[in-house]
C-alpha cells in the first residue's frame, strides 16, 4: 500500500508526539535528549493554535512521518520521519509537499551537527544561507533556503 499523506487531525496528537520524539532522538544529538513526549504533545497544541499547517504520512495505520509549515513566514518548521522508515522516500514525499505548498520558496533550520539531514536537504536543491544559534535551545543551526 502506498504512503498516504493527509492533514493533521486532533486524534493524531498522541502518535505525532511520540514519532516526533523518536525521530528527534534518533539523530543522537545531545540537544535531542532534552525533548519529551509530553513536551511535544503540549507544543503541538501551541503551534497549531499559532498557525502550524501539519501533514502526516501514514503507512496503513502506522504514522511514519510528519511535516509542519508556517506558511505566513515560508518556514518548513518540522520534517521528521520515524527511525524505522528513514531512507525509504517518505522524507522526499514530505519535502515535495512542502515545496508544492510554498511554491514561492521556503526556508528551514536544522542542527549544524545533523549531517544526515543536511545531506538530504542539499540533495534536494536547498542551499545553506547562514548559521545562527537556535532561538530557544542555543545549539548551532544552519538555515537552508529553496529555491
Amino acid at each position: 500500500m502506498p504512503i498516504a499523506i493527509r492533514p493533521y487531525r486532533d486524534e493524531d496528537r498522541d502518535p505525532l508526539a511520540k514519532l516526533w520524539l523518536d525521530s528527534w532522538r534518533s539523530t543522537r544529538l545531545p540537544v535531542a535528549r532534552l525533548a519529551t513526549e509530553a513536551g511535544n504533545y503540549d507544543r503541538i497544541g501551541r503551534e497549531l493554535a499559532a498557525g502550524w499547517e501539519a501533514h502526516l504520512a501514514w503507512d496503513e495505520d502506522h504514522l511514519v512521518g510528519f511535516l509542519a509549515l508556517k506558511r505566513a513566514t515560508g518556514c518548513l518548521d518540522q520534517l521528521f520521519v520515524s527511525p524505522e522508515a528513514q531512507g525509504t522516500g517518505i522524507g522526499q514525499l514530505l519535502l515535495d509537499l512542502a515545496k508544492a505548498r510554498l511554491p514561492g520558496g521556503l526556508w528551514l533550520r536544522t542542527s549544524a551537527e545533523n549531517h544526515r539531514a543536511r545531506r538530504f536537504y542539499a540533495r534536494n536543491g536547498l542551499r545553506p544561507s547562514d548559521t545562527q544559534p537556535h532561538p530557544t535551545l542555543g545549539h548551532k543551526t544552519v538555515i537552508y533556503r529553496w529555491p
